[in-house]
């Protein structure tokens, strides 16, 4: 049998955009299908099938700083054979740790240096082909035969369980039709500025909106996010219709509401992925900014896409990350009086 590695950091949208190489990978191999995973990240792949054996580790072994480690880690891994490494990061760095563990490399080359460092490379230089797509071009390395590009659907497990903690919830709070709105983007274990979501003036102007519409509204997000829905709410005199979830859901959880909810507004952060993996639909209205939905988004999700910053857009942010990225004033642009107008249920 096949034995194969696939090396990624984070983050829960990057490895949810991953799921249908990790599904094509093991229908078409027939593989032994290993990962070595960020701990922040490794959540989104609780329950996947189709992965033999997860290797957790913490994020900071992947800085720099802990190179030492994360070599004797990766040395370690050679005791396994592996016919195959597909490194799903982006960076030189972690092209050149992977040829540690042995086997055929496989990886993107966003620097030139890459092409040197893996046995094949993936080009990433454009922003206007879909995450999910790059990642299935690395079996198409293995064998172009076996790719099925139009085969994208996320995978993410949703247990009985966790379809009745969300019910009992909406029971205990009184709720049957419900919007969802998420504002976060930019603060993660590997990002803190914030940049991909909207300014307070804008999401207190969208829920008011709502709340004029007499809609019950979710905020759902992670522990992080918790702390300025509070303040979006003491703003809008603790309106009844609002709820905190924040930091309340895991993954499968926060998906299952999703799949129930009336409409979801969700800007570019790893709900957004949460949101297509429930297969929403024309429910969903993605807010984007500093990045291309054609990046971030299947092709059937991209008339859901709101983006009104394409002039002041930076694709290097999508390409490097924040690092180095000089900050920019986005949805300034952006009329949440059409935004609400925007979506189909009303109708």
């Amino acid at each position: 049998m096949i034995k194969i590695l696939l090396i990624k950091k984070g983050a829960i949208g990057d490895l949810l955009m991953a799921t249908p190489l990790i599904r094509q990978l093991k229908q078409h191999l027939n593989c032994q299908l290993d990962i070595l995973v960020g701990s922040s990240a490794a959540i989104s792949l609780d329950g996947n099938t189709n992965i033999s054996n997860k290797f957790i580790v913490n994020d900071e072994l992947f800085t720099i700083k802990n190179s030492y480690k994360f070599i004797k880690y990766l040395y370690a891994l050679r005791k396994n054979k592996y016919d195959y490494v597909l490194v799903l990061d982006k960076h030189w760095y972690f092209n050149l740790l992977a040829k540690l563990v042995g086997g055929i490399t496989i990886g993107f080359e966003r620097e030139s240096v890459s092409r040197y460092l893996l046995d094949y490379a993936v080009p990433y230089n454009d922003n206007t082909k879909y995450h999910g797509i790059y990642y299935l071009e690395l079996l198409g390395k293995i064998n172009s035969k076996l790719v099925d590009y139009t085969d994208l659907k996320l995978d993410l497990c949703i247990h009985k369980t966790n379809e009745n903690k969300v019910k009992n919830w909406l029971k205990s709070q009184n709720i049957t039709n419900f919007i969802i709105v998420v504002n976060s983007g930019g603060n993660n274990a590997f990002e803190q500025n914030g940049i991909r979501m909207l300014p307070e003036t804008k999401v207190l102007e969208l829920l008011k909106q709502l709340c004029l519409k007499n809609e019950n509204i979710i905020l759902l997000g992670s522990k992080i996010d918790r702390v300025a829905y509070a303040s979006y709410i003491t703003n809008l005199a603790t309106s009844p219709q609002i709820i905190n979830a924040a930091g309340i859901f895991n993954l499968a959880e926060s998906t299952y509401l999703f799949k129930l909810s009336k409409h979801a507004y969700v800007t570019d952060c790893g709900a957004l992925h949460l949101a297509v993996a429930a297969e929403i639909g024309n429910r969903l209205t993605a807010i984007f900014a500093p990045t291309n939905p054609k990046h971030v988004l299947p092709f059937d999700y991209l008339s859901m896409a709101i983006w009104q910053d394409e002039d002041i857009y930076m694709p290097r942010y999508s390409l490097y990350g924040a690092k180095g990225i000089q900050h920019k004033e986005y949805f300034t642009q952006l009329n949440i009086c059409d935004l609400v107008k925007f979506y189909k249920y009303y109708g």
